[in-house]
């Protein structure tokens, strides 16, 4: 199991700093194109440009019990693949910024909290990884793992609609807060666990927003069941997709010197990390996070929740 966000990614890099200056007038839905300082905008003046909540400062990373870290090896590969897919997250915004080009609403979200945080998540696992398992070159490992994953970047992998979109990116939400949720679950490591639970708190509030400006979109851009069904479809088959696999490989080589890798010792590593995570899996918060852009009625999701929770309980994770 790991973290999965999306093979619709740019090569071009996003930098989340180039539009600090500027601040998004929430009253009137346009841009404030003074400096915050200087703004009289009332808006744009008492609204900070990120609202950090935690950065990798207030992480005591003196604290690391590598002895915590060092068994199951499951634990090394879970943290270090969500590594490099949490890294990737700059690669794919800008599609995703431009099919919301005109909305400057959720355009400046993006730009300005949803990524400069995800990219945190990139830095805060990077060091994790870096301090927790000194041997291991994740540079080089990184490096590896991007010119093969870059070739899978395209904007295909967006859903035709913003509606969709927006259904899409709360299943990713869904998918990560899970993840990390186990993670603070399943390490004995207080500082991983702090770190997971912070990262976990972060991806529950950007599938609130994404569920926010998914609602707004429905009242102007309705999508049927039927078709949010299939964002939903078409995501949960990306997120298991060859995403993992490649990161998995790339993992695998540098840590094992070169050595082969194959079909076999990928299942084997997913195997292990399935029995790590399973006992741990947020099961029935990840199910009401799924099912909530459906729009089910309260009877509806008094029967389809235990029913989804079962069967999750056998394909999930």
């Amino acid at each position: 199991m790991t973290v999965a966000r999306s093979p619709s990614c740019s090569k071009d890099r996003l930098d989340p700093r180039s539009k600090s200056s500027l601040l998004l007038c929430r009253s009137s839905g346009s841009t404030c194109n003074r400096p915050l300082a200087k703004s009289s905008c009332p808006v744009c003046a008492t609204t900070p440009v990120s609202r950090r909540r935690w950065s990798l400062d207030s992480i005591d990373w003196q604290a690391i019990r590598t002895d915590a870290v060092g068994e199951p090896e499951a634990l090394f590969y879970l943290v270090a693949a969500a590594s490099f897919m949490e890294s990737t997250t700059d690669r794919y915004t800008r599609n995703l910024i431009d099919q919301f080009f005109g909305d400057d609403e959720i355009t400046f979200w993006l730009e300005q909290h949803w990524l400069p945080e995800e990219i945190q998540h990139g830095d805060v696992l990077r060091r994790y990884v870096q301090i927790a398992w000194p041997n291991f070159e994740w540079d080089r490992a990184y490096e590896s793992f991007l010119d093969e994953f870059s070739a899978y970047c395209c904007a295909d992998g967006l859903e035709p609609t913003r509606t969709r979109e927006l259904a899409s990116r709360c299943v990713v939400e869904t998918g990560t807060a899970s993840f990390y949720t186990t993670l603070s679950r399943v390490s004995h490591d207080p500082v991983l666990a702090t770190i997971a639970h912070r990262i976990a708190e972060d991806e529950i509030r950007h599938y609130k927003h994404f569920y926010r400006y998914f609602c707004r979109y429905q009242q102007t851009e309705p999508a049927t069941r039927r078709a949010v069904f299939a964002a939903f479809s078409n995501r949960l088959r990306m997120i298991s997709g060859e995403d993992s696999v490649i990161a998995i490989k790339h993992l695998y080589k540098i840590r094992r010197s070169g050595a082969r890798f194959d079909n076999k010792i990928c299942r084997n590593l997913r195997r292990n990390s399935r029995k790590l995570v399973q006992p741990h899996f947020p099961y029935r918060m990840c199910v009401q996070m799924l099912l909530k852009p459906l729009g089910l009625g309260p009877r509806a999701r008094r029967i389809l929740v235990p029913i989804t929770e079962i069967l999750a309980r056998r394909l999930v994770p």
